[in-house]
């Protein structure tokens, strides 16, 4: 006959649940958002976010680090084996089981940063979009899947040491609650510069991707709005190789598409190719 547990392992129980939800809080306060994040991008991305009032997820695996994903789970498994996983185990009803696919749309902490505009803006000739960061978690997929699987801000961590504080956090259990979100969270340190923020999109339908070819193959996106129907934009700056006299012909292109509030700027990085 099993063994009746105990009011004390039972509470006991219950008080490290607690503690491991409470952490998982914690990593994901929208309070931690920076008042702005910047993306990077080219003209082409420029206009077709204005225009169609939406930001581009793109396939996690396509992106430019090739151990997207792959590098985040050593490190949780660094800090999560498997007998602490038991441990601090929640319910199954209640966690979020790991998507098949994970969607990513990248921001930045910094709107001038000189490694950004080289990597993702044309060598420079392209513009960098400072949204309102609060309300980047705003941002809503809910005609592709509703409910937990909503589109969030997360702030990336980079390398092992980087990672720490998330493993503090782990130490608690609170990536139990959905491991997946945690492994996409951890980059390699290589990329640390990038000081990255990024929206999730675990598993959105084929019927919502559009496909486009790059340099390094094909690639998959799915576009993601904010729940007022415009995106929380509020600047946009040309990238240093930029003529000035183009930022008048941007604030045409913006007022157009329903953005006349948005300031438009030149870099004040003297960089020339």
């Amino acid at each position: 006959m099993p063994e009746t547990p105990t009011p004390s392992a039972d509470l006991g129980g219950l008080e490290q649940l607690l503690a491991s939800l409470s952490e998982w809080e914690k990593v994901f306060d929208p309070q931690l958002i920076p008042a702005t994040l910047y993306h990077y991008t080219t003209f082409e991305g420029l206009q077709g976010i204005a225009k169609e009032n939406a930001l581009r997820a793109t396939f996690g695996k396509s992106l430019n680090d090739s151990s997207e994903g792959e590098f985040g789970k050593t490190i949780v498994s660094k800090y999560a084996d498997a007998v602490s996983r038991e441990r601090h185990r929640p319910p199954l009803y209640m966690t979020l089981p790991a998507p098949e696919s994970m969607f990513v749309t990248c921001f930045c902490e910094d709107g001038d940063l000189l490694s950004m505009w080289r990597c993702y803006s044309a060598q420079g000739g392209g513009y960098c979009l400072g949204f309102d960061g609060p309300q980047v978690a705003e941002l809503d997929r809910s005609e592709m899947k509703a409910g937990e699987y909503a589109a969030r801000p997360v702030k990336v961590f980079y390398g092992e040491a980087g990672s720490k504080s998330l493993g503090e956090s782990m130490a608690t259990g609170a990536h139990m609650w959905a491991e997946w979100a945690f492994e996409n969270m951890i980059k390699h340190g290589g990329f640390a510069e990038e000081k990255e923020w990024r929206v999730l999109v675990p598993a959105p339908p084929v019927s919502q991707m559009s496909f486009h070819s790059s340099y390094s193959g094909i690639k998959a996106s799915v576009q993601i709005r904010h729940r007022s129907g415009k995106l929380p934009l509020k600047t946009v700056r040309c990238g240093p190789t930029v003529r000035p006299e183009t930022q008048t012909v941007v604030k045409w292109m913006l007022e157009k598409y329903g953005y006349p509030e948005v300031t438009v700027s030149g870099c004040e990085i003297p960089y020339r190719l």
